[in-house]
C-alpha cells in the first residue's frame, strides 16, 4: 500500500514585534516610553529623539523667489545637489542679443 501523504509543512509564527511603532505615533514624544522611542527609532525612523541626517538647505523652501531670496551657499548647494536655484547665463544669438 502507498503511505499517506505528508501534511504541507506551515512556517512557524514569527514572534510579535515588541512594539508598535504606529500606535500612538501622533503623541510619540510625551507617550512613548524611552524604550519604544530606541526601538521604533532604530527599526523604522520613528521616534527618533535626534533628528536622522538632515540636508543643510530645504530646496523647495522659497524657491517661488529664489533669486531674491535665497543666500549664495543656499543657491550654490541647491543648485549643485537639487539642480534647483542655478543661475542661467544668458545665451547669446545670431540676431544680436
Amino acid at each position: 500500500p502507498t503511505p499517506p501523504p505528508t501534511p504541507p509543512t506551515v512556517p512557524p509564527t514569527p514572534p510579535p514585534l515588541p512594539y508598535d511603532c504606529q500606535a500612538g505615533v501622533a503623541n510619540w514624544m510625551a507617550g512613548w516610553s524611552d524604550a519604544k522611542k530606541a526601538w521604533c527609532c532604530a527599526h523604522g525612523g520613528q521616534g527618533c529623539t535626534t533628528p536622522t541626517t538632515s540636508l543643510p538647505y530645504d530646496c523647495n523652501a522659497g524657491f517661488n523667489n529664489w533669486q531674491e531670496g535665497w543666500s549664495a551657499g543656499k543657491k550654490t548647494w541647491c543648485c549643485t545637489h537639487a539642480a534647483r536655484g542655478c543661475a542661467v547665463a544668458k545665451m547669446c544669438t545670431l540676431w544680436g542679443d
